[in-house]
């Protein structure tokens, strides 16, 4: 019977000794922390791209028990959230913590690539394989500059007094169209600034794909076939087309020219035409 007692009071002494050890143990566990993307951020935001710039775009990415962390650039044309700070399921943790992580990414941007709204992607894995994900945006400007390549061109198309010839006293007709050189090389003029290739200029040469210059003073002249000078004879403006017209009485033989004497930004143009008068 006291054999029995002392067996028994081994095995409750020994199950005892085994819950003492077995506590510590369950204690000591790591509780499982849930993955999270704490903050999204890009810089420079927005992005503005002027001339030939090519300009460095970085998101930078903190994460709580992150052990992979991908971060996707992607333009799109629609609008939405800026930098998310803190993103949805952040759970706020303090730098200081062992888990957290700062990651980043850079992308390299041109006047080529698609101006408009980008989104920054960010797909987290934690250690215990669970995926988040959240989303950032910015914005790309193409920033719109003066040209560096100086005064535009211009041209006085179409330049006619008629009829030719015409009787003495009898009225001329003069017509014609001012127009300003809209493309440089890759420079497109917008009506206000140049814009750099939006591909509209096509092939690369000088100035070309001329546009109407309208509200512009013409002066008109003329030079007698025999001998003389230049004598001025009226002010014409052009229409909002860039179109001007007028009647001015012939009386000699001679040439009429219209000039355009340009103005800031622009150079000076002119055209010729010659008539000849009969009794």
């Amino acid at each position: 019977m006291m054999k029995r007692i002392a067996t028994a009071l081994v095995a409750a002494t020994m199950g005892a000794s085994a819950l003492s050890v077995a506590a510590p143990a369950m204690a000591d566990e790591a509780p499982d922390t849930t993955v999270s993307i704490e903050s999204i951020r890009v810089t420079p935001n927005p992005v503005v791209i002027r001339g030939g710039d090519h300009v460095s775009v970085t998101a930078t990415v903190s994460t709580v028990a992150a052990e992979d962390v991908k971060i996707d650039f992607e333009p799109t044309g629609k609008g939405g959230q800026p930098d998310c700070n803190p993103c949805p399921g952040a759970t706020k943790a303090s730098k200081s913590d062992s888990d957290w992580k700062v990651s980043d990414k850079t992308i390299v941007l041109d006047r080529h690539d698609p101006a408009g709204k980008w989104l920054v992607h960010v797909t987290a894995t934690g250690k215990n394989g669970k995926v988040v994900e959240a989303e950032a945006s910015f914005f790309v400007k193409i920033a719109q500059v003066r040209s560096h390549h100086g005064p535009r061109a211009t041209r006085i198309a179409g330049f006619d007094a008629s009829p030719e010839p015409v009787k003495k006293g009898r009225k001329l007709s003069l017509s014609g169209k001012l127009q300003t050189a809209r493309c440089y090389g890759d420079w497109w003029w917008n009506g206000d600034a140049y814009v750099v290739g939006d591909n509209r200029c096509g092939a690369d040469h000088r100035w070309h794909n001329w546009n109407r210059l309208g509200w512009q003073d013409i002066k008109v002249y003329f030079h007698r076939a025999h001998g003389g000078k230049w004598e001025y004879v009226d002010t014409i403006e052009t229409n909002p087309d860039g179109s001007f017209y007028t009647k001015i009485p012939a009386y000699w033989s001679g040439t009429w020219k219209v000039v355009f004497e340009g103005s800031r930004g622009l150079y000076g143009s002119s055209a010729t035409d010659y008539v000849k008068v009969v009794r």
